[in-house]
């Protein structure tokens, strides 16, 4: 499972799982930025540090004492990233209320959810599927032109991320189980990374709702 040797305890792969706490920090960093943000964007941007969080905690009890339910959560949460980029640029294209949006998103979540827990294998379709609504959500609404520096930090950050992805998974030449360095865990930081710099654009205030739609 990602390359690195699972052994007993809690943190059954230690890179692995500490590193996931990485997300965390990110959706901590989301916090306290929307707090101090515009009202008007604050609740979105705190749903979707939970999201956040909920991939560090997921990817945490996977990687570390793995219960029953971790793969469920692991999945279901990067799902919840992913439907939020996706939601949230529709919404924008669409001026959606928020209330919409997360109605919206909260619809899409329990679908998701349940066809995690139901269906065997649908984790990499649905994760394909989304990842590729939410590129294509986000150049669609013209994002890209805005907060050059953050979108820059994103970009870079994801593309180094999912190269490291592939790298630390289980069967590449690159794989080493028994080393204190994982690819999967430089991946953890990265996407931590990115994300973090994307809601640092998604909210920027002038990728809010006109005040008239809110």
């Amino acid at each position: 499972m990602d390359c690195e040797r699972f052994l007993s305890g809690p943190l059954g792969q230690p890179a692995n799982a500490l590193s996931s706490l990485a997300f965390v920090v990110a959706a901590l960093w989301i916090v306290v930025v929307a707090l101090r943000g515009e009202r008007a964007g604050r609740s979105m941007m705190i749903v979707f540090a939970l999201a956040v969080a909920a991939n560090g905690i997921g990817s945490f009890a996977l990687h570390g004492p793995d219960p029953g339910w971790a793969r469920w959560a692991h999945d279901a949460a990067i799902m919840s990233v992913l439907l939020f980029v996706g939601t949230r640029a529709l919404g924008r294209s669409r001026a959606w209320r928020p209330t919409v949006e997360m109605g919206a998103y909260a619809a899409a979540l329990i679908v998701v959810g349940l066809g995690l827990a139901l269906v065997r294998g649908a984790s990499d379709p649905f994760a394909g599927t989304l990842a590729a609504v939410a590129v294509v959500g986000e150049v669609a609404t013209g994002r890209a032109r805005e907060r050059s520096l953050a979108r820059a930090i994103g970009l870079t950050a994801i593309v180094l991320g999912g190269v490291a992805f592939y790298l630390g998974r289980t069967g590449s030449p690159f794989c080493r189980p028994e080393s204190l360095f994982q690819w999967h865990a430089l991946w953890h930081v990265l996407a931590a990374v990115a994300l973090a710099a994307y809601a640092w654009v998604a909210f920027d205030r002038s990728s809010t709702v006109p005040a008239a739609n809110a």
